[in-house]
């Protein structure tokens, strides 16, 4: 049984490639929200949508995982195993924010509300297999659980200079990351945080904002989660399907 250990030091390489995709991921989000804008729509949600959440945000730390590592989607927090006591806890917790926050607030109307929920579904996504299931997860593997918590938090909280957020933010966004990253290492599992947890607290600071988006975008959002989805998917099967051949292979060699 692998020991878990709240402090140690062994750094890999792979915290390269950690820190690289991170580089991606908010250098898109800052072409996409400080350079593009709103002004042009479609190659805002080209830069955001594909770019920075599906591929840099998703699919590429799946691929490196499962593909490059070998490892199963497990180790980047997508598993079955306490999959029941996961989604049980993230709905109790997701009750409890509900009461916090979202309770408090006069929800706009129908065509406001949906793309919003797309967004922070499709936001949620990335945000906690990147943040949590990539990102803590290997810094645990460096330098231990409390490590994994707290530089998890950290990073996820300044990659939200490519959103263009006030430093002023920052504490709170630290804060937060924090609160999640401490929930998701109880079963190391996205499905405690995600579909409810963290899509629950994005619409809570999007509807206080008073942010508004076009109905239109449901849309978009909606196929970027499919897109994210069956693109983890293949990479699952393709890794598997590799992986058997290339055992198969080194059965064969010594018969």
């Amino acid at each position: 049984m692998k020991q878990l250990k709240l402090f140690k030091f062994k750094p890999t390489k792979e915290l390269w490639v950690v820190l690289l995709s991170w580089i991606l991921v908010v250098s898109t989000f800052y072409l996409s929200f400080q350079v593009i804008t709103l002004k042009r729509v479609a190659a805002q949600f080209i830069t955001f949508g594909i770019i920075g959440i599906t591929i840099f945000g998703i699919l590429v730390p799946v691929a490196w995982n499962s593909i490059i590592m070998k490892r199963p989607l497990s180790s980047i927090g997508l598993k079955k195993d306490k999959l029941v006591i996961s989604l049980g806890l993230c709905i109790v917790f997701s009750i409890i924010q509900y009461y916090i926050t979202l309770r408090k607030l006069t929800l706009p109307g129908f065509n406001e509300l949906v793309p919003l929920i797309t967004m922070a579904l499709a936001v949620g996504l990335y945000e906690n297999i990147f943040y949590r299931g990539w990102v803590q997860l290997r810094i645990e593997e460096c330098f231990g659980i409390i490590p994994g918590i707290v530089l998890s938090a950290v990073i996820y909280c300044f990659y939200h200079i490519g959103y263009g957020m006030n430093p002023n933010e920052m504490l709170i966004l630290f804060i937060i990351g924090l609160i999640y990253s401490s929930i998701f290492r109880l079963t190391s599992s996205v499905f405690i945080l995600y579909p409810l947890l963290t899509p629950t607290g994005a619409l809570f600071t999007q509807i206080k904002d008073g942010l508004q988006i076009p109905f239109e975008a449901t849309y978009g959002f909606i196929n970027v989660i499919a897109m994210s989805l069956i693109g983890i998917l293949l990479i699952s099967r393709y890794s598997r399907k590799k992986n058997k051949h290339l055992y198969k292979a080194l059965h064969e060699s010594f018969i």
